[in-house]
């Protein structure tokens, strides 16, 4: 099986409870789910019909695309489900009850997120193996879907960039960043094809006046991604990882055909896809700012340090697919060491408006 195939495989965040895990250092993306609160909040009371969706069962149906392993994932859930309850009281409904599908790609740990379930919950849980690329759940079953932090996942390494015969071949580095157009161009056509599935799959299975929630990693119209600090990040893996080649840890090859399978869209790219898939309406669309929680004090090495920690849990398994389990700390040790060095640079990119927030109604 090659690696393209098996990105979908190695997606999952790093499992268990342990000092590693995802569980234990995705704080900044709980952060970002905080940041969308009001938002979701505002949505709900404004846009759902809630009273009218659930009168023939009086059941609530949520779905948390990518929940990886929790915790973030059951605040998510309990500040909608609150946002729900709150809607149904006003418009003097009894209380219903919840069912939550949990979904993210088989090799998620499962056994983490579901011995982690808050003891005394409000809803019924359910864990649906699949990738959100296709069809996971039945025809009309939801009422409402959420993922954040999910969809800027390709759902693999666009084939052109692994391909020594192509112009879009990516040789010694690990991202569309900086890379010349015909890599851009292979990541954007990915990211327009899967977005398109996604859309196709979410039209299924939400019912009509449902609502599809999604925050992922986005980016102002026309801006270089090499201006943002996700850019520092990347050029500083591929010097690591070519520096490690030198020395004879890993091969050249490995190094040529390791990329990160992330792109960060426009509100405008992601406005067309939907348009043309003609299910949903357009609620909200906007880019946001995933820095806002932070002090206003310049970034220091700590910032950064941290920043690492988060990256390794989210993306370890990645490495570990690709280089063996016995040189992830060795590659992040170093990419730490490096960024450090950076953080003047990294505090001066831009970091404001990157994270892109919409909101579907189901038609």
């Amino acid at each position: 099986m090659g690696k393209v195939e098996i990105v979908l495989n190695s997606l999952p965040m790093s499992g268990g409870d342990g000092p590693n895990s995802y569980s234990k250092n995705s704080h900044l993306q709980r952060r970002t789910t905080s940041l969308l609160k009001e938002t979701i909040d505002k949505l709900i009371l404004e846009k759902l019909n809630a009273k009218t969706l659930i009168s023939d069962s009086n059941t609530f149906h949520i779905a948390d695309l990518g929940c990886a392993t929790g915790p973030n994932t059951f605040f998510l859930v309990d500040d909608i489900i609150k946002s729900v309850e709150t809607s149904l009281r006003k418009s003097n409904s009894s209380k219903p009850e919840f069912l939550v599908f949990f979904n993210d790609l088989p090799h998620n740990d499962f056994n983490t997120l579901f011995t982690s379930l808050p003891q005394h919950r409000s809803y019924f849980a359910v864990g649906v193996p699949g990738s959100f690329y296709d069809r996971v759940l039945p025809q009309s079953s939801v009422h409402m879907v959420v993922t954040v932090g999910a969809t800027h996942w390709l759902s693999s390494v666009p084939k052109e960039v692994l391909d020594k015969t192509s112009k879009a071949w990516n040789k010694g580095k690990v991202h569309y960043s900086n890379a010349a157009e015909e890599v851009v161009k292979a990541y954007r056509d990915q990211f327009g094809r899967d977005m398109e599935k996604f859309l196709e799959a979410r039209a299924k299975e939400i019912v009509s006046g449902g609502l599809l929630v999604v925050g992922m990693c986005g980016i102002p119209k026309g801006m270089p991604f090499s201006n943002l600090a996700d850019s520092i990040m990347y050029k500083s893996m591929a010097d690591v990882l070519t520096q490690m080649q030198s020395q004879g840890l890993i091969s050249e090859e490995h190094v040529d055909t390791f990329n990160i399978p992330i792109y960060s869209a426009s509100p405008e790219e992601v406005t067309v896809l939907v348009e043309r898939n003609g299910c949903f309406t357009v609620e909200s669309m906007e880019l946001m700012d995933p820095t806002a929680w932070r002090l206003k004090r310049p970034m220091n090495v700590e910032d950064v340090r941290h920043w690492m920690v988060c990256i390794k849990a989210t993306m370890g398994s990645l490495f570990i697919n690709h280089f063996g389990e016995h040189l992830l700390d060795v590659v992040f040790d170093r990419l730490t060491a490096k960024l450090v060095g950076l953080t003047e640079k990294i505090e001066s990119s831009y970091r404001e408006k990157v994270m892109l927030f919409f909101a579907l109604q189901r038609k």
